[in-house]
């Protein structure tokens, strides 16, 4: 067996310190719960439930049967099924960031508010790259620039689905959005009962720091939860704003917000697939903002994965955003940094490549850049294999003092087994040759890499009976939005 590493923030007594503290605070203090169904959900369970102000307030029993009702691990399913994906406590996978506002262009060093043509450029790069495995999409878009801003979501899905033939989140932003959103993917999947049996997306439900759970985003998932697709539940706290400004503070306080919005689920449909998810940073206090790039994010990642397998629920982390305005220096140790941290940290769902200035903008480039730097920690995860062949004594024997290993099978063996991560756009030529080759910096050679792909990836073709259904269904929600 491989090596595992694992990066530690909290001790057990700290995990279990949080667990009681957020136990309190839903019982104590309680949660604001602003769907009618979610309160007569935790009204039936046992919950008191303040039905003028919809304040709930949750006994520890509750939570903690309810926690243990969702799954250590499940399965989502693409359109291939060569790209299904595993989820479980022991796995990572990478969700790269389609839906933003902005689009960075490398060239001007400017952006560009997000276009449909965006949306299935990002999502092609996505499909072409090996270490993206659940996409986000366009489908998660508030808005998207040439399309109408209430069919945002099913215009992105569609665009999403033509460019990859991975596993496509969907949105449960709006009841009526997460209906349009399952309906399509029922098609994908072949029928409703399809879907039913076997879960083709994810969508994310956002609690509204502190202790909040919106009516709209709420019944969006409920609805996901009725048809028993998973569910990355997230907390983004800010500390010293949104959020206590100590960690130990922050965590509690989203440990509450996370685990009330898994209990909902779990009352629902017992055994529903969710994540335990972190988007917690801290305010930067001398300019009202959130750092994305602080290195505090990476220690929050390491203890909601902690927290998160206390429960025995697959964490869902946040790492590979920057606050830098430019793919540069600070680009590159920020990313690095948060991303380390939460791979060997444990958190099995890492989101948002690709994105920069503190998330407000997604970039191509940075989609290249960020797959090759999760490349080289999935290596590092791999570990060091120990065994007679690894450990190369007849080969060390046969080759001598002073001699060289560049002609012995043995080398191009373990190569073509990857002993060793060769990255793709990361250059090692002497300085000579680099020059002699164009001077190039990296974001260069990752926009050479942009348009390779997008003019040669082959994506796995919709059939033509689904893409007319999808089709249908866009027009049918034009027609509604257009009637409002």
């Amino acid at each position: 067996m491989n090596f595992k590493p694992e990066f530690r923030i909290l001790s057990d007594d700290q995990i279990y310190d949080i667990h009681q503290a957020a136990l309190d605070l839903l019982w104590k203090t309680g949660v604001s719960v602003k769907s009618k169904e979610a309160c007569n959900l935790l009204r039936k369970a046992g919950a008191r439930v303040d039905g003028e102000t919809m304040l709930c307030r949750i006994p520890g029993y509750i939570i903690e049967e309810s926690l243990k009702r969702a799954p250590s691990a499940f399965t989502i399913y693409a359109r291939n099924p060569a790209k299904n994906v595993r989820v479980s406590t022991k796995a990572l996978h990478y969700e790269p960031m389609i839906g933003r506002m902005n689009v960075y262009d490398c060239n001007t060093k400017r952006t560009h508010l997000m276009t449909l043509k965006d949306v299935g450029e990002l999502v092609k790069l996505a499909d072409a790259m090996p270490n993206y495995q659940l996409l986000h999409s366009g489908a998660i878009m508030p808005r998207i620039a040439d399309v109408p801003i209430r069919a945002t979501h099913v215009y992105g899905y569609l665009q999403s689905v033509r460019n990859s033939s991975k596993v496509i989140k969907a949105t449960s932003r709006e009841r009526i959005m997460a209906e349009d959103c399952l309906r399509m993917v029922a098609a994908v999947a072949g029928s409703e009962d399809e879907l039913r049996n076997k879960p083709y997306t994810f969508t994310t439900a956002n609690p509204v720091t502190p202790l909040l759970h919106d009516r709209d985003q709420l019944e969006g998932a409920l609805l996901y939860a009725k048809w028993g697709q998973p569910i990355d539940v997230t907390s983004e706290p800010q500390a010293g704003a949104t959020a206590p400004v100590t960690l130990a503070g922050l965590l509690t306080q989203q440990t509450a917000d996370v685990i009330s919005g898994i209990t909902i689920i779990q009352l629902l449909n017992p055994g529903n697939p969710v994540w335990f998810g972190t988007c917690g940073s801290i305010m930067d206090l001398r300019l009202g903002r959130i750092a994305m790039g602080a290195v505090e994010m990476g220690m929050i990642n390491v203890a909601t994965a902690q927290l998160a397998h206390f429960y025995n629920i697959p964490c869902r982390g946040t790492a590979l955003a920057t606050d830098s305005k430019l793919l540069d220096m600070q680009a590159g140790y920020e990313k690095a940094t948060i991303l380390t941290m939460a791979a060997l940290g444990g958190v099995n769902k890492i989101f948002y490549a690709g994105t920069m200035e503190g998330a407000m903008t997604v970039s191509k480039e940075s989609l290249v850049i960020d797959n090759e730097i999760i490349g080289g920690l999935y290596r590092v995860l791999d570990g060091i294999d120990v065994n007679e062949e690894t450990l190369a004594v007849k080969v060390i024997d046969r080759v001598g003092p002073g001699g060289h290993f560049l002609s012995q099978r043995h080398t191009m063996k373990f190569l073509k087994k990857g002993a060793h991560f060769l990255p793709s756009i990361s250059d090692r030529r002497t300085r000579d040759k680099w020059g002699e080759a164009g001077s190039k910096d990296t974001v260069q050679r990752a926009h050479e890499k942009v348009e390779e792909i997008l003019a040669a990836h082959q994506v796995d073709p919709l059939d033509a009976g689904v893409e007319a259904e999808l089709e249908r269904i866009v027009r049918e929600v034009d027609e509604r939005e257009a009637g409002r």
